[in-house]
């Protein structure tokens, strides 16, 4: 039996309800659209008017639509559709797309409605791709179940869109500019088929070989992750979401929180999934075409062939922000240059043929120089100019490309004379690019998908020398005293320690003698920071002492802080070792889950921003990556005659935070700053625990 997902781009049959014989009707324009594309299967439209619509007999009901039919398409005032899809669940169809809108969209009643749809899909084991969307499209097959103007052409990247305006969009840009498609699916509210049922309709495409995703929301972002991770080392995915800036109602009492908003957490989880991240239409579609018709590349060294200088100075400053290079030519590839490219053309790298080259130059010394074996990518380079016909010039770098086992953009750099030529290089499966910024921005593309592909796989080993029990006590009286928010510094130490993470020997005081009394078991030197209500970051109030020697300054110091303060008591803890400060902390995502940071430590830390995010739990390396990408972790590694810090250390605390999120779910929030860090082999200390209980402990 056929998957149900696979239903929505091979059905052996579609129905149409609420189809119109009004050509200005959307639901006209789908029944159009079925016919036109092609489709093979049976099409009925459904309208209690009945009559024909584009010579196909119209049904009054769904149920008296005759076998096959796999597939219905609704298009009906949003009140009654959920009578409707229970006539669809009734009848057995086990696909259904609602692109009516009128939903979740439109306010609470239509919530209402949007809970009721899913509420009978479930009940039926239907899948539903909607509401409030266009449709799906398979080139291929074709089928085309939207009301866009038309398909583009047969190609080989799939498309999943939350949003069907952007889908729509991205179809007439392919149309005109000749880029293939193979399957387009617009999710709407997703209500049930959401991102990540779309990259599995995406991953079990024989056609598709890059799959795109255009996300406004991920309402389970851990399921995006896991559906990513089984499909990026075979179809790389290419991801572009809206809505990042904004961190919404979330906490910021911690470092932490205040660092760790949508983007970040988001940033974290495509990281895990394999995902490449870009910020605009134009980038995802420039990476994707590239992908999508060309070999990966071996190396990063790329090869310039153009008629101008300019062009390639710009995509030369691209290339080295992909952390490609530009490539040294063999002395025996200069040489056989010299043959194919005018008097005076620069020989070097970029091979500058001037303002006159003749078209078949491009496939001459295109073909020298993918032959050369310091050369591992090629673009060219093209000014349109009153010598040499640009679309000729377009049949020979496709002459130069075909075959090649190595990867070829193409530039030109116009606009009115170039049109056809664009066409024909995208469609013969040689990526266009108007500006030679986007086109070494493809080439880079092809570059860190070549490295996600290849990188290890990761799978965090669970720590089990921790003491749960403990942890858990301590959360649970956190709980029944004072219900959700942060803990008291001795408590939260506590639940680390319980981790295995070291922090100094500490204790709260209440009272002056308490302090006194304190100190002197603790040993000295001390610090002591202050506990009062409503005081999260005792610093920027002024409450903390450090380096207390004895009796004396401890009562200075306890009878200073709690001055104005009422119910006000004192932490106090054994000076940890002198050590770089860095911090580390955890932040419970809405959508992604637990979030762990490490970055640069001490009161600048939001200033500086100097932080890296994955979420949670991590692996070794994983941790090691954080640090190396950092100030903070490059200062460890020892620079300009410092000693290296005990990074091994730090992994290892990274590595207990993330167990401890992953163990506690109810703790939504973490800081340990500073994290004073010894030098290699001596350890670190956890002066400063703050850990935030979002729930009742489990």
């Amino acid at each position: 039996m056929t998957e149900p997902l696979e239903l929505f781009f091979a059905p052996q049959g579609v129905a149409i309800i609420g189809a119109s014989s009004d050509p200005t009707k959307l639901s006209h324009g789908v029944v159009r659209n079925l016919t036109a594309c092609g489709y093979p299967g049976p099409i009925y439209p459904v309208n209690p008017k009945g009559g024909e619509i584009l010579n196909l007999k119209v049904y009054p009901t769904i149920e008296t639509v005759p076998d096959p039919v796999d597939l219905a398409v609704i298009m009906i005032p949003a009140l009654y559709v959920p009578d409707t899809l229970r006539s669809c669940g009734e009848r057995g169809l086990r696909a259904v797309i609602v692109i009516t809108g009128g939903f979740r969209e439109a306010g609470p009643e239509g919530a209402a409605l949007e809970a009721e749809l899913k509420t009978i899909a479930d009940h039926y084991g239907m899948r539903l791709i909607g509401p409030n969307c266009v449709g799906v499209m398979d080139t291929h097959l074709p089928l085309d179940t939207t009301f866009i103007s038309a398909m583009p052409q047969p190609g080989h990247i799939g498309f999943v869109s939350h949003s069907g305006a952007i889908a729509g969009g991205t179809v007439d840009w392919a149309r005109s500019v000749g880029v293939g498609y193979s399957r387009i699916a617009s999710l709407g509210n997703q209500v049930d088929v959401d991102i990540a049922d779309g990259i599995r309709m995406m991953a079990s495409d024989p056609e598709t070989r890059v799959i795109n995703v255009y996300a406004e929301g991920l309402p389970n972002g851990r399921r995006f992750v896991e559906a990513a991770s089984e499909v990026f080392r075979q179809k790389p995915i290419v991801m572009l979401k809206a809505g990042l800036t904004s961190s919404g109602t979330r906490a910021v009492a911690s470092h932490t929180g205040a660092l760790a908003g949508n983007e970040q957490a988001y940033l974290a989880a495509c990281r895990r999934a394999g995902v490449l991240v870009v910020d605009s239409l134009q980038a995802q579609n420039d990476i994707a075409i590239a992908l999508a018709s060309q070999p990966l590349p071996e190396g990063n060294r790329v090869a310039m062939l153009t008629n101008a200088g300019g062009p390639a100075a710009l995509a030369a400053d691209e290339l080295d922000r992909w952390g490609l290079t530009m490539a040294d030519l063999a002395p025996e590839t200069i040489e056989q240059l010299k043959t194919v490219t005018p008097r005076g053309a620069q020989l070097g790298n970029p091979v500058d043929m001037l303002g006159g080259p003749q078209a078949d130059m491009y496939s001459a010394a295109g073909r020298l120089l993918l032959q050369d074996p310091n050369v591992d990518m090629l673009m060219a380079i093209f000014v349109p100019q009153a010598i040499t016909p640009v679309n000729e010039v377009a049949d020979h770098v496709i002459a130069a490309a075909e075959g090649a086992a190595k990867p070829v953009v193409c530039c030109l750099v116009g606009g009115e004379s170039i049109t056809d030529a664009v066409r024909k290089l995208n469609r013969s499966g040689v990526p266009f690019y108007q500006d030679p910024n986007r086109a070494g921005r493809a080439l880079g593309g092809l570059w860190a998908y070549r490295h996600l592909r290849h990188r290890p796989e990761t799978q965090p080993r669970e720590i089990t020398d921790v003491d749960h029990a403990a942890a858990r006590a301590h959360l649970a009286d956190a709980w029944s005293r004072s219900g959700a928010g942060f803990l008291d510094a001795q408590l939260s130490a506590q639940i680390a320690a319980a981790y295995g993470i070291p922090v100094p020997p500490s204790g709260i005081a209440a009272s002056t003698e308490d302090a006194v009394a304190l100190a002197g078991s603790l040993g000295y030197p001390v610090a002591m920071k202050l506990i009062a209500p409503g005081i999260v970051h005792k610093a920027d109030v002024g409450g903390v002492r450090l380096g207390l020697l004895d009796a004396s300054s401890v009562r200075s110091a306890f009878s200073e802080l709690i001055a104005g303060y009422e119910n006000a008591q004192a932490f106090i803890q054994r000076m940890a070792p002198r050590g770089q400060e860095v911090i580390l902390g955890l932040q419970a995502d809405e959508q992604f889950g637990p979030v762990l940071m490490f970055g640069m430590g001490g009161t600048l830390v939001e200033a500086l921003r100097d932080v890296a995010f994955r979420l949670a739990p991590i692996d070794t390396e994983d941790a090691r990556s954080m640090l190396a990408e950092t100030a903070a972790g490059r200062i460890l590694q020892g620079i300009r005659g410092m000693k290296a810090g005990d990074i091994e250390a730090v992994i290892e605390v990274l590595r207990r935070v993330g167990q401890l999120a992953l163990d506690f779910p109810c703790i939504n929030g973490l800081d340990i700053n500073p994290l004073i860090v010894g030098e290699a082999g001596h350890g670190v200390w956890a002066v400063d625990v703050r850990v935030s209980l979002g729930g009742e402990p489990g």
